[in-house]
């Protein structure tokens, strides 16, 4: 396999479905229900704690007003209680330990060797950000699929610094961190 294809398949797994599918009460017009979907919208700026972060353009289908601040409250209400799965909790505290070790050995070397090997530290370096993609990739398996068998998520936006995500077809709540 090429390299492009490679790279090509680690984006397509890394791209978040968007979309939203959850009740809500629009306050201009007193409309309950699913909102419009207008695609969505790139956005840097990132709550921390339990502030919500929403990036898909809602609007109230009776009168067009934007949504995105009730999307925001109902985002915390619907995950401010999930837990993040075990998985996830693992695959985190492997990757961390995993970097943790490569930089002592990095330091170790340094600080033994101080010679011509004081290149040696980039070489323990080096496999550290090699696993960065393959701990994203794995991170990004635990959302490909539901227990139901639907095949993905719906990305619905960032929680802290948690991706809230929701099952297409059973509406199962999925929050992951990377």
């Amino acid at each position: 396999m090429k390299f492009k294809e490679r790279l090509a398949g680690y984006r397509q797994s890394m791209e978040h479905k968007h979309g939203w599918g959850v009740e809500l009460d629009c306050p201009a017009c007193g409309y309950r229900g699913v909102p419009v979907y207008r695609g969505w919208s790139p956005g840097y700026a990132m709550g921390f704690g339990n502030k919500p972060t929403i990036y898909a353009i809602l609007e109230c289908p009776r009168c067009a007003r934007d949504l995105e601040p009730e999307a925001s409250s109902r985002l915390v209400e619907l995950f401010s209680d999930v837990s993040i799965p075990r998985a996830n909790r693992r695959l985190l505290a492997c990757f961390f330990l995993v970097s943790a070790l490569l930089v002592v050995a990095a330091i170790l070397i340094f600080a033994l060797t101080r010679s011509i090997l004081g290149i040696m530290p980039l070489l323990f370096l080096a496999p550290m950000l090699a696993l960065i993609p393959v701990f994203n990739r794995r991170v990004a398996a635990i959302r490909q699929s539901c227990e139901c068998g639907s095949p993905y998520y719906i990305f619905m936006g960032m929680l802290g610094r948690a991706y809230c995500f929701r099952c297409s077809n059973c509406g199962r709540l999925l929050k992951l961190r990377d």
